[in-house]
Formats: C-alpha cells, structure tokens, sequence
C-alpha cells in the first residue's frame, strides 16, 4: 500500500467514526511526518471518489488533531515573508488580534457583562474581512496551481463559522450568553489551519509576483482588528530589462486604440472610464463559465480581486450556493431563462442583482453579465426633478 493509499484509508476510518486514539496510533507507526501538500492531495483524491465537501468539512478538525503536530512546515527559499505588511504577516497579526478577542469575550462571559459582549461581538463580525480575503484572493492563486480541495473545504468552514458568530450575536440580542464555546473552538482550529497547513502549503509554489497580487489586494477588502501596514511591502527584488519593458508597455498597449461600435466609437480609454463610472457593479463570466471582467466603478459591494481573473465561476462562491450558480447558469445555457434579478437589504444597503444571458446575433450563448446596483436612493424618490441644481 503506497504512502497515500494509506493515508487515505486512516482519514476514511476517521469519516466512518474509528476512534481517533487508535488512527493517531497507527499514523504515528507509519509516518513520521506529513506534508501540508500530502494532505491537499488526500482531499481532492477523496473528492474525485465521491466524497462530499460537507463530510470532508466534518473531518478537517479530526485531520488536524490526529495528524497537525506531525505536518511538515514546507519553509520558503528566503525570508520575504518575515517583513512587516507581508500577507503572511498580515495573516498572522490578524489571527492573534482575533484570538486576543476571544480572550477578552471569555472574561466578559465570566462578569456577566452582558453589553460588553455585544460590542465584543459586533467587532469580531470584523473576521469576514480576514475570510473574503484569504476566500478571493489566497484561493484564487491556489487553484492555479492545482490546490482545488482544501479552498472548498475551507471556505466551508469559514461559513459555518460567519453562522456560529451570528447565532452568539442573536443570543446575546435575546439576553442568553450562549455558544462562544463552540463558536471559539472552531475559529482558532480554522487559525491553526490557516497558519500550520495552508501557509506551509503554498509557501513553495507562491512567487513574489502573487505574495504582491494578495498585497494590493488587501486594501480594497480591509483588515481585521488591525490597522493597515505602516510601511507596504514590496518584494526584495530588482526588475529585470525585459520585466521593466513589459510593465512600461503594459500601460500603453491599448489605450490608444479606437473600438467601433454599431453606434459609434469610443476610445480604449473612453471606454473603460465609462464602465467605471456606471453606477453599477459590473462582472463578465464568458461561456466556459470563466470570470472574466469586472469594472472599477467606486461601488463595491462584493469582493472582486484580479487574482480571481480567470478562475472558475464556481470557485467565486461558498460551497452551499455553488448548486444555485450552477442551475442558474444551466438555465441561460440552454435557453431556459434570459434574465434574473434579485433584490435584499445588506446592511444598510438595498442590493439589486441583475444576471442577463448574453447571446450573439445566431442565438448562441456566449456568457452572463452580472450587474449590481444600490437602490435605496431610488425608493425614496418622490414626485418629479426635471431639472439640474
């Protein structure tokens, strides 16, 4: 039996409730250690036989208990990551401003102080930040080099975890200091997960170029319970003549072309600034159901990174609602629909989404154009303005 068989035959036992004392037994008789990456491979083989994403979900703890002291640190080839706004850095100061909260609401819990805990509470919501952006911008890397299982398991988690926040959030609003236990336990596994499997992970194949991707990134999305990096980082490293001509070149490629239209034209340059300043939230997913296009219009109301370019639409949701794009998309491939909307309160915001199938002048669909759109200024119109101020 090879390394991998048999590690995939000690987490199915896990699946199958084997007692985990006994697996650690054998694991350790076995293995003297096993690499992140091991794992990763184990997953997505255990997902291309069939098994649920929920059921590996279910067993991501277990993995970590039994098999997180023996995970091999895959260490990079040189000290990057150790400077200050690196987003490993970042990640890290993040998780211990996180897990310090949870240290501050467990001593609240023990007073009994019930409105301190709210505003604990409220500010711990702060963790989606930390979640949108390892979800759209860590991920998104990793699936271009070939991590597909563990974004699916972990953003699972992540979500159970937004669940469990906002079901201690609405014990408190009822006067019932309840479920941080449960609450707590699963975010610092997910911090253990995050810091001793998927950093280690990625660390040999992520280059600079992507360490600096998720940097400029971060801004857009925010930062949990710290504030920004004084300094940005900036990768040690000198560009190249070749890089130094691309990126200079990759300023002018297009923006002196003239695209022509049925009616009329406008300039590469024209054209983006028109896109940018609709005031909509506009993304392109082409026929292979690809994310191709978003604009930078000054509304964000949903993360949308350049590291998710080209990655599978799929891949841009939590696995619960992957099944409601998939019908969506089936509907306008075939015919069956050529537009939805949705509308729902988010915050203080009133959303519209609207997903229009685009087809060319033969009928043939050729992708889905998603636009979004805050309407709340819009249903407080009354009676007529027909005139600028």
């Amino acid at each position: 039996m090879s390394r991998q068989d048999k590690l995939k035959e000690l987490i199915l036992r896990l699946h199958d409730d084997e007692d985990p004392e006994q697996i650690k037994k054998e694991f350790n008789e076995h293995f003297g250690s096993v690499s992140a990456k091991e794992i990763s491979e184990i997953e997505k083989a255990l997902m291309n036989d069939g098994l649920e994403v929920e059921a590996i979900m279910k067993l991501c703890n277990v993995h970590a208990a039994v098999m997180g002291q023996s995970v091999q640190q895959i260490h990079s080839k040189d000290d990057e990551h150790e400077h200050q706004g690196h987003p490993i850095q970042v990640l890290k100061n993040e998780n211990a401003a996180i897990n310090m909260l949870l240290i501050q609401i467990k001593d609240r819990i023990k007073a009994q102080d019930l409105d301190a805990l709210k505003t604990l509470a409220e500010k711990l919501c702060e963790i989606d930040k930390h979640y949108l952006r390892k979800e759209n911008s860590y991920f998104s890397l990793m699936e271009k080099y070939g991590f597909t299982a563990p974004p699916k398991v972990m953003w699972g988690v992540d979500d159970e975890i937004r669940d469990l926040i906002k079901a201690f959030r609405s014990n408190l609003e009822a006067g019932q200091i309840e479920g941080y236990d449960e609450m707590a336990f699963e975010i610092r596994e997910m911090i253990f997960k995050e810091e001793e499997i998927m950093i280690p992970m990625i660390m040999e194949d992520f280059t600079l170029d992507d360490w600096k991707t998720i940097e400029e990134e971060s801004g857009s999305m925010g930062y949990t319970l710290i504030q920004p990096p004084v300094e940005r980082w900036e990768p040690n490293r000198a560009l190249t003549f070749v890089e130094r001509y691309k990126k200079d070149q990759a300023k002018h490629v297009v923006s002196h072309e003239t695209i022509n239209f049925k009616t009329g034209q406008l300039s590469y340059e024209q054209l983006v600034k028109v896109l940018d300043n609709l005031p909509l939230e506009v993304t392109f997913i082409d026929d292979t159901d690809t994310f191709r296009y978003f604009n930078e219009s000054e509304h964000k109301y949903f993360p949308r990174t350049m590291s998710a370019l080209g990655r599978h639409v799929l891949n841009c949701h939590p696995p619960k609602s992957q099944h409601i794009v998939t019908d969506l998309l089936t509907d306008f491939r075939m015919g069956r629909k050529d537009k939805e909307t949705l509308w729902f309160n988010k915050g203080d915001l009133f959303l519209v989404v609207t997903y229009v199938a685009l087809r060319d002048d033969s009928g043939k669909y050729i992708g889905t154009l998603e636009y979004v759109q805050e309407a709340s200024n819009i249903r407080q119109m009354e009676g007529d303005r027909r005139r600028a101020e």
